[in-house]
């Protein structure tokens, strides 16, 4: 059998991999603060020297800058954040920001996939090739100013990967500017090339531990914070406190189990199942699905991370396109393949198929990074060109600007401002919530508002021989809600780019408040469709751990959820996914036990069957304390006929009594393969 799984990382690696997150974290945070205060004088309390007090303002680069933090400092303040708060937030943006574009650039270069950059610094063939290209860098070059030619160089490959990971690389952010200085750089670098990291690099695993390990620091001091005082977990605390990464083997039984589960229903004669080593004949799933393009079928992590399930679905899509194409034309199959080539498939998934929200800004730009190594992995010559990826992080955009926008595009139809101002009313709460924010309740009934409104005034307003007025002129007056909130948000994303440009022209920075409305309408974008597959570790949060605004938010909108983070998650996911689709998910198990989650479980089997579960309890995770920290992985699929739900039988594995990840693992695959025995004997 080939499974696809990954070469683990032994213990060693991944230690190495720890320190190297952790000291390379405290070099560039160290390093961020003190660029602040001593080029641009902005000091820690978020205090910002007088320019005629700077006189590193006499270079006009430090001048724009120092201006840009102006305007950094003002929009932050204006989206509820405190000064000193605020420079907390950049530094971090900053340090994260060049760690994980220049381990991006270490694994890129390791593939091939650039010419050498960061391996040798100065001496990189790739900063050899920019000189010889850059005659005005070269010159810098033989001035003796290296170091600048050499973050000119970074920079100008930053914007050469922009193109297919934006998230990234996108180099006119402010992080993006605030360079480290060449000591900083030099030393960081050294601990990248170090050898002992050196097995790190092939594999796209070590992403999502630099993401976890980089929010170590946090994660302790929230945790310590809760503990010895009493405090409760601020929105900030939620992405580090909330953070585990999921063990490669339990994301194959959960996204097998699930998107594997899904193909051959649609295509019984499949032989995907003898390529994946956890998955599960299961009882009850005789009934095949309609014919539908690989293409067609989606799958959403709502809580991604660093995009660990992401990368074993990706493999999993690979193995369905190749499938597809060679059985075109075949009983069950299509006429037409989703892609006319094997080189098109990584494309294809990026494109089609993988879809991911984390609050967490690291986690987005890593994640957009797994999925492009995966790619380029699979085929080099593959072009990216977007993800659906989202960060559920959108700061409060200034009324005033919205108004001004609002009035400057003088937009023909009331449904534009009305939109608008429900998104920005709605969006001040998903720094707290998340993709558990239900946003897509109100543009549904402001739609379906306007819609009705429309064909009310269509019928006042029918004269004889004359067509019915539209509601827009460039669209069918049948169009489904998805065409018609496309076209919305198409012409609303036109409006802001000529709204930036406008007032760039004008001398007005707004690229505050257009990059957080596209966030918006990202987010949303999203939220509006219902997904084939949803996968998830969720976060865990206790209510008794939670602030008030957050236990209100799930007091009001997941009662039933309300006692955990992960429990509202799950409500969730039934939610997003499609009537007759997939939910795997790796959570605490107490919503199994306990009388409070009692609706909980009505919640759950009012909607869906439990095909299988993996019971874990204590110690699958060596974070925290490990006996506590009780979980269990479960594969639900929706099922609306109550019939089938109250007949349908699951497989359940009680693995509570093994110790430890690697007991738990051995055991699973011991009982799966006895049970793959017992069924094939059948």
């Amino acid at each position: 059998m080939m499974a696809f799984t990954e070469q683990y990382l032994p213990e060693s690696t991944r230690n190495a991999i720890h320190d190297f997150a952790l000291k390379g974290r405290e070099l560039l945070t160290r390093e961020a603060r003190d660029l602040l205060e001593g080029v641009y004088g902005l000091h820690s309390d978020g205090s910002l020297e007088k320019p005629e007090n700077l006189p590193t303002l006499k270079d006009p680069e430090t001048r724009e800058i120092y201006g840009q933090l102006i305007r950094f400092l003002d929009d932050e303040v204006s989206a509820g954040l405190k000064r000193k708060e605020a420079v907390d937030k950049l530094v971090k943006e900053i340090a994260f920001t060049h760690l994980n574009r220049l381990v991006a650039f270490k694994m890129m270069e390791e593939r091939k996939l650039i010419r050498e950059t960061v391996r040798r610094g100065h001496q990189s063939n790739g900063f050899k090739f920019y000189l010889a290209d850059h005659p005005e860098e070269k010159t810098l070059y033989d001035q003796g100013k290296v170091d600048t030619a050499y973050r000119h160089f970074l920079t100008w490959q930053s914007s050469q990967v922009a193109g297919e990971i934006a998230v990234l690389f996108d180099v006119e952010t402010l992080p993006s500017q605030l360079f480290p200085r060449p000591t900083s750089l030099t030393n960081f670098l050294s601990m990248l090339n170090d050898e002992i990291l050196a097995p790190a690099w092939q594999v796209e695993e070590t992403i999502g531990w630099i993401y976890q390990y980089f929010n170590e620091p946090e994660l302790q001091a929230a945790f310590a914070a809760v503990r010895l005082s009493g405090q409760k977990f601020e929105a900030g605390d939620i992405p580090a406190a909330t953070q585990l990464f999921t063990l490669d083997w339990v994301v194959h039984y959960l996204v097998e189990n699930t998107l594997g589960q899904l193909w051959i229903q649609i295509h019984p004669d499949s032989q995907l199942s003898t390529k994946l080593e956890y998955f599960i004949n299961l009882p009850g799933e005789s009934d095949t699905q309609p014919l539908r393009l690989a293409k067609e079928i989606t799958l959403l992590d709502p809580a991604c991370g660093s995009m660990h399930f992401g990368l074993v679905a990706f493999d999993i899509f690979a193995a369905m396109y190749k499938e597809e194409l060679a059985n075109i034309g075949k009983p069950g199959w299509p006429k037409q393949p989703s892609v006319s080539t094997e080189d098109e498939i990584p494309e294809a998934i990026i494109k089609n198929n993988i879809y991911g929200i984390d609050i967490d800004l690291r986690a987005v730009q890593l994640s957009a990074l797994a999925l492009y190594l995966r790619a380029k992995r699979m085929s080099k010559n593959a072009q990216i060109k977007d993800h659906n990826l989202s960060c559920a992080d959108v700061l409060p955009f200034s009324s005033a600007d919205l108004g001004r926008f609002i009035i400057e595009m003088k937009f023909s139809n009331p449904i534009f401002e009305k939109m608008l101002r429900r998104i920005k009313e709605q969006l001040e709460d998903i720094n707290q919530l998340g993709s558990l924010l239900r946003i897509e309740r109100d543009i549904h009934e402001l739609v379906e508002s306007e819609r009705q409104k429309h064909d009310r005034y269509r019928q006042a307003h029918l004269l004889p021989g004359l067509p019915a007025p539209s509601l827009f002129p460039e669209m069918d007056d049948d169009a489904t809600e998805t065409e018609y909130w496309g076209y919305l948000e198409n012409q609303l994303i036109q409006a802001l780019d000529f709204f930036y440009k406008e007032s760039a022209n004008h001398g007005v920075n707004v690229r505050f408040f257009t990059q957080e409305v596209s966030k918006g309408f990202r987010f949303l974008d999203m939220m509006l469709r219902q997904y084939d597959v949803v996968v998830t570790n969720p976060p865990y949060l206790s209510r008794r751990k939670m602030n008030d605004t957050l236990a209100k938010l799930l007091d009001d909108q997941y009662p039933e959820g309300k006692g955990d983070l992960y429990a509202a998650f799950i409500m969730r996911a039934l939610e997003l996914v499609k009537d007759d689709g997939w939910v795997g998910m790796l959570t605490m198990h107490s919503f199994m036990f306990i009388s409070s989650y009692e609706s909980l479980r009505e919640y759950i089997t009012s909607r869906a069957a439990i095909k299988t579960l993996a019971h874990f309890g204590p110690g699958l995770f060596a974070t925290g304390n490990p006996g506590t920290l009780q979980t269990a992985a479960f594969v639900l699929r929706r099922e609306p006929d109550t019939r089938k739900r109250e007949e349908s039988e699951g497989i359940y594995f009680r693995l509570v009594h093994e110790p430890d990840a690697e007991s738990k693992r051995v055991a699973f695959e011991k009982a799966l393969s006895e049970l793959k025995q017992v069924l094939s004997s059948h």
